[in-house]
């Protein structure tokens, strides 16, 4: 697929950019999304892997949710598919 380009407002340097990769797999269930978490330095999403029938829009609501159980969803300033 592509990846997520989220823009946060941060409180020491104003806006914090950063990318979540979506990885397609199609060795799993087809309609799966799970996280993919980085572990060093910080324990922080990297990417979403999904299966192979999960539309656009899904992958998007599931980061969007996300960051509404990890507390940030009013720092979020935009998320773009592309």
């Amino acid at each position: 697929m592509a990846t997520l380009l989220v823009e946060l407002r941060c409180p020491e340097g104003g806006l914090e950019r950063f990318s979540i990769k979506v990885i397609k797999k199609y060795n799993v269930s087809p309609r799966i999304i799970m996280p993919k978490f980085r572990t060093r330095p910080n324990y922080e999403l990297s990417g979403v892997i999904i299966g192979k029938k999960v539309e656009r829009m899904e992958v998007k609501d599931y980061v969007v949710e996300y960051f509404k159980e990890a507390g940030l969803i009013d720092r979020v300033l935009s998320i773009k598919l592309i």
